[in-house]
């Protein structure tokens, strides 16, 4: 009997390929795959302990032995980013407060952490989604919950989610991991000498967790792309044969929108969503987001989710160099003048991400529905939204016209 090997197919030699000759795909391993406690202990996806570590950082009175550090840095930072209308505190208060009468609960009438502070007098109110979704109006019932018990104290409420995802109830302020990724960094760089060693560790931990699992990590995209260039035959045959990750739906959605690249310029997708700009926005929006990893023109795009049983439409915009352009954009389309469908913003927007438009734009009983039947649907309910919004780039083209002029 022979000893020699069959036939290897181009698809084996593909995978052997990806598997053998890969450093970048060991680096990768190397940066996301170190030991993690948090990982270990199973944190990545579960509110609750998310919520606890939070939590017994964010309490003056815990082990950690940092009194305020933490409370005070993440107090300045969403009081800062916050729209002045819904700030508990100024800012600058905070940074010379003592911050006195500090009270951490969990819990508290369901809401995930809840603030309390005698002076300055505050009440600041946290509720953690990393993996479910908002339901049951239950932002609307804990805002009504702190009022009824903390009458007129000044008191906040703040939506910290993975994505930055919009709250039904206009009251919670938009706050996201990256953020909270943000504060603790800075904290943690500026005090190194006076934190104790193991609290160091496990704060350098749960950092790791965050910067490698919930926010875009430049060095992550580039090893990524590297990886896809050189043995794209392979990923896409892991992915078509194993469906990980995402919807067929989902999945179908993106096919159809890289394939029409006259009418969509595809940004990127998530096992949830997919980011897209319509070609002729694409053409006038001016290259002034700041994201190193992300084209420059892709700080105002579209976000097609789909799960939970529906199909939601987003307008965006993340952070830019010209925050007075981005405003003047932001105007001109949306609220009932501009004549886009987009309700009037109540709030400022935000130096960082903001939602500018929400529209659920299709539901349906299944959690995984066959593409076939709704990605029609889907489609000429985008196709609808496109013709909706048809005036856009001329609105888009005179504002950067006369921006380019003031240069």
């Amino acid at each position: 009997m022979s000893n020699r090997e069959p036939t290897q197919t181009a698809d084996y030699k593909a995978l052997e390929e990806f598997v053998v000759n890969n450093d970048e795909l060991l680096q990768l391993e190397e940066r996301i795959g170190r030991f993690n406690i948090f990982d270990a202990l199973g944190i990545v996806n579960a509110e609750i302990r998310h919520s606890k570590f939070l939590a017994w950082l964010l309490d003056p009175n815990e082990s950690h032995g940092q009194g305020p550090l933490f409370l005070k840095a993440f107090l300045m930072d969403l009081f800062r980013q916050s729209p002045l209308e819904l700030r508990a505190i100024n800012p600058v208060k905070i940074d010379g407060a003592e911050l006195r009468g500090v009270d951490i609960r969990r819990e508290w009438r369901h809401i995930d952490i809840l603030i309390t502070c005698e002076d300055p007098k505050f009440v600041i109110a946290i509720e953690n989604k990393v993996g479910s979704k908002e339901h049951s109006k239950q932002l609307e019932r804990y805002r009504k919950a702190v009022k009824e018990k903390f009458g007129d104290i000044h008191n906040q409420f703040v939506f910290l989610t993975r994505d930055g995802d919009e709250p039904t109830d206009e009251d919670w302020t938009v706050y996201t991991y990256e953020d909270i990724h943000r504060v603790l960094l800075r904290a943690r760089n500026t005090n190194a000498t006076s934190i104790g060693d193991d609290v160091l560790a496990f704060l350098d931990h749960y950092i790791r967790l965050i910067g490698s699992r919930f926010m875009d990590d430049p060095k992550i995209d580039e090893l990524c792309q590297t990886i896809y260039k050189n043995h794209r035959a392979a990923i896409e045959m892991i992915v078509e044969r194993t469906k990980v990750g995402r919807s067929e739906l989902l999945g179908a959605l993106e096919d159809l929108i890289r394939s029409d690249k006259d009418r969509w310029v595809f940004i990127n997708s998530t096992s949830r969503s997919i980011a897209l700009i319509p070609r002729q926005w694409y053409e006038v929006i001016p290259p002034i987001g700041t994201k190193p990893s992300q084209d420059p023109k892709s700080w105002l795009w579209w976000d097609i989710w789909c799960y939970n049983g529906s199909c939601r439409w987003r307008l965006c915009c993340g952070k830019v160099k010209d925050e007075h352009l981005r405003r003047r954009i932001a105007q001109a389309i949306t609220g009932k003048k501009a004549g886009f469908g987009l309700k009037d913003r109540k709030k400022e927007l935000t130096p960082a991400w903001n939602s500018l438009g929400l529209r659920h734009i299709d539901k349906w009983t299944e959690d995984d529905p066959d593409p076939v039947t709704l990605l029609p649907k889907v489609e000429k309910l985008l196709d609808k939204l496109d013709q909706e919004m048809a005036r856009v780039p001329s609105v888009l083209k005179k504002i950067v016209g006369e921006w380019e002029k003031k240069k």
